[in-house]
């Protein structure tokens, strides 16, 4: 178990894929927590935010859900100066993904879920420790 953890917030509608997200977060030392939308994930994330000024220190964002989708999530999220400062990584199976994720300032992206399997707690470290993320020893 590595000694070196940070908060994510996982959007996913997918109730499989984000709790297996959860729990590779969690095996890798995240704290992960999760939500079935985009609502769900602003208002989560907005909660967090206002308790915990540091965490969450990355979103992974599916772009298609219900309610409210990636695209309008991070609209939203950019629009609210309590959480417009967390970044983003875009999950998908889009063809456009790259693009898609560039206009909307997504620090990374994982395309297909086998590949972000594989790369998902690598990255998210990183991701964490170019944000700026305060880390904690898990104790």
């Amino acid at each position: 178990m590595p000694a070196v953890i940070g908060n994510v917030l996982i959007v996913e509608d997918d109730p499989d894929t984000r709790e297996m997200l959860r729990q590779l977060l969690a095996l890798e030392g995240f704290y992960a927590l999760a939500a079935a939308d985009g609502l769900e994930a602003l208002h989560l994330l907005r909660t967090v935010r206002h308790r915990a000024p540091e965490a969450p220190c990355l979103v992974l964002l599916d772009l298609k859900m219900p309610r409210l989708g990636g695209n309008e999530f991070r609209r939203a999220q950019l629009g609210d100066p309590t959480v417009a400062n967390v970044p983003i990584a875009v999950m998908s199976g889009a063809w456009d993904l790259e693009q898609r994720a560039h206009a909307m300032g997504a620090v990374a992206t994982l395309a297909g879920l086998p590949v972000a399997m594989l790369v998902l707690a690598a990255a998210t470290a990183g991701i964490a420790a170019l944000a700026g993320a305060s880390v904690v020893r898990k104790g």
